[in-house]
């Protein structure tokens, strides 16, 4: 297989290390650069017999064996390595002086991989480092080993060579190669970030004037080969240095072409402000000035505020994409004048710094309304900033019932742990007629708001809760808590009857004395526990929240809670026409099936372009609109903002059903 660092850099082959590793003496890589000159200039002269260069001579004795050394040298040199090959067996057959062997060791190696024999030339260098283990020639040989098991394709092998050898060079020139090997090796096996960092010390070490060669390796490498993953931890890496500079260019240009400009935005202002004299800084200023008049230019503008970075990035994507879907609707089916989208990243340090972006971001664009933040604990900010400045702000995933007691100006279109608990209550109580019930919950802030909020709706509708046991996060066995569950249950209405077996032994049965078992667990400890409480007999029918809505429930635990219902904010198979037209829009455009961020964040949208194409005209105006009008138009149906500021909505009864989710309605 080829070298991987042939493609990067062609003029950087194996053949260049020769230098390095023939160096007998103590002389540098860079000493060897006339002799390599010199014979290249003999072979350019057209010689039949090549005499060994004046510059070559002096690193050998004038016996036999260290003449024939010379001569396999420079054919190796001109590429003349099947000569060099016969000519070293026969060193290797007459000499026993050490150090001789050992750069005939050397040598066969380096004429072995010059004819691809890689296998070959391994042989050779093992045997060196083998049987010449005090050698000077073991850190080159290294370096030549390691070299060829990446040519091999075994960058491992030879990342652990060449970190040897890189530990025991005594010279800079010889940990420069180490360096680039070690990259080189990292290329091979697609770790750009590794690569560039290897590289990059390789830089450190060199010369001013030999550092053109490993920067071209590096642009190349950022420019051709690293993923957006890698190029985002390059940039945290080298925030003020090379090659942060290349690689903010690339993340620009990569944004910039798949349209989102919120993150080239977002680079560009990082490249004005870590390399302000660069020679791309007028260009990414006149760049970011062309965004800022794109959206400015529109006749309307909204703003979104997600988490464009960090570890709920992924979450921030999936409502930015319903948002662009909605606009899409609103200009396709609706008819809507243009409407500017402009998007600041919601990741800001601390609450008083994404206070002062929101401010920043209000009085630069003017937006008719804010779709964001996705948070609860960003809501305060926001609220801040809303009163201040009368815009609405509409977050499509804050889990908080009552957003108004923070502004009248806050609306939420999330679904609510209040609502899932309602739903699912009005289902079990006032439609399956079930009246007592319990609950095991794990030991999160979700499980304890969905059983505070579900006790409270059973309750309100004239049912009892007979006990409520939690578990922790990680819990595997449930025992305990199933034992104290039904403990509970018979010394209210449980039963438990004795009978013998054939055997003669005491048999116990126990009948649940409650109706159905509340799990506001994920879809994995669902998978869990549902199992263990069909073990103890706890046979009555399970009731979900919307953690339980993933394929892994169905996989992990189909039989044990076939029939369980639970309730979600979005049915994607829905047939709904709303629903349908939503999902395929979406499949359409993004190859893959909405997310329930997405969903809530395009209901958010739609609300405000409702408010827009009703004729509201500024913040106060749209806030109104949403705070009286009855029938918004939101996936689930006509919905209404109740006084808490929270979307009215119906969320979806989901069934378990022979291995499928099914909808009750």
């Amino acid at each position: 297989m080829p070298w991987p660092c042939l493609r990067v850099i062609p003029c950087l082959s194996i053949s260049l290390l020769l230098p390095l590793c023939l160096a007998f003496s103590t002389v540098s890589y860079a000493a060897d650069a006339p002799a390599l000159a010199a014979t290249t200039g003999a072979e350019q002269a057209g010689a039949e017999s090549v005499a060994p260069a004046p510059a070559t001579k002096k690193y050998f004795l004038k016996d036999a064996p260290k003449d024939s050394l010379s001569r396999a040298k420079i054919l190796i040199e001109t590429h003349q390595e099947d000569e060099a090959v016969a000519l070293l067996k026969g060193v290797m057959a007459t000499s026993s002086q050490p150090q001789s062997l050992a750069q005939a060791y050397l040598l066969m190696a380096e004429a072995l991989s010059g004819k691809q024999e890689y296998a070959e030339a391994v042989n050779y260098l093992e045997r060196l480092l083998s049987e010449f283990p005090d050698s000077d020639l073991t850190v080159r040989a290294r370096l030549l080993l390691g070299a060829t098991h990446t040519r091999l394709g075994d960058a491992d092998t030879a990342l652990s060579i060449l970190s040897e050898a890189r530990g025991q060079a005594a010279d800079v020139e010889t940990k420069r190669t180490a360096l680039y090997l070690i990259g080189d090796a990292y290329a091979g096996k697609k770790d750009s970030l590794r690569a560039v960092q290897a590289w990059v010390e390789e830089l450190a070490l060199s010369p001013e004037e030999q550092r053109s060669e490993p920067r071209e390796r590096i642009r190349t490498l950022v420019q051709e080969q690293a993923d957006k993953k890698t190029l985002l931890q390059l940039r945290d890496a080298y925030p003020t240095t090379f090659p942060g500079d290349l690689v903010l260019i690339r993340l620009i240009e990569l944004h910039t072409n798949r349209g989102e400009e919120h993150l080239a935005e977002k680079n560009i202002r990082l490249f004005l402000t870590h390399f302000s004299t660069h020679e791309y800084a007028a260009a990414a200023a006149e760049q970011l000035k062309g965004f800022k008049a794109k959206v400015k230019s529109s006749q309307y503008v909204l703003a979104a505020v997600l988490p464009a970075s960090g570890h709920l990035s992924a979450f921030g994507a999936e409502a930015l994409n319903g948002i662009r879907l909605a606009l899409d609707k609103g200009k396709e089916a609706l008819g809507l004048p243009s409407v500017g989208l402009v998007v600041k990243d919601s990741a800001a340090p601390d609450k008083s710094a994404l206070r002062a972006e929101l401010a920043d971001l209000v009085a630069e664009y003017r937006p008719m309304a804010v779709i964001g933040p996705l948070l609860s604990r960003d809501l305060p900010a926001a609220a801040a900033i809303a009163d201040e400045t009368a815009t609405p702000f509409v977050t499509p995933a804050a889990t908080v019932s009552d957003v108004h007691r923070f502004s009248s100006y806050l609306f939420n279109t999330a679904l609510t742990y209040q609502q899932q608990a309602r739903r699912l209550a009005d289902y079990a109580v006032t439609r399956m007629g079930y009246r007592r019930f319990c609950i095991l919950h794990p030991e999160t802030a979700p499980g304890h708001d969905l059983t505070r909020y579900f006790i409270q709706e059973v309750k309100q509708r004239g049912g009892e809760i007979i006990a409520v046991e939690a578990y922790a996060e990680n819990d595997t066995d449930f025992g305990p808590q199933i034992k104290r569950l039904k403990t509970e249950d018979l010394k209210r209405h449980g039963k438990a009857t004795t009978s013998k077996t054939a055997k003669g032994a005491v048999k116990i049965t126990y009948k649940p004395g409650f109706d159905a078992i509340f799990l506001p667990g994920s879809a994995a400890q669902a998978a869990l526990t549902t199992p263990q409480l069909l073990f103890y007999d706890v046979k009555v029918p399970f009731l979900g929240s919307n953690g339980w809505d993933s394929p892994e429930l169905i996989r992990l635990a189909e039989r044990t809670v076939d029939g369980g219902v639970f309730v979600d904010g979005l049915f994607a198979d829905s047939q709904d026409p709303t629903v349908k037209d939503f999902v395929e829009r979406y499949r359409r455009r993004y190859q893959t099936t909405p997310t329930l961020f997405a969903a809530q964040a395009y209901e958010a949208t739609r609300v405000v372009l409702d408010a827009i194409r009703k004729g509201a005209a500024s913040g106060k105006a749209v806030r109104d609109y949403l705070a009286k009008q009855p029938d918004l138009p939101t996936l689930n149906g006509p919905a209404s903002f109740g006084p808490s500021g929270t979307l009215d909505r119906r969320p979806f009864l989901i069934q378990i059903k022979h291995g499928k989710f099914v909808p009750l309605e």
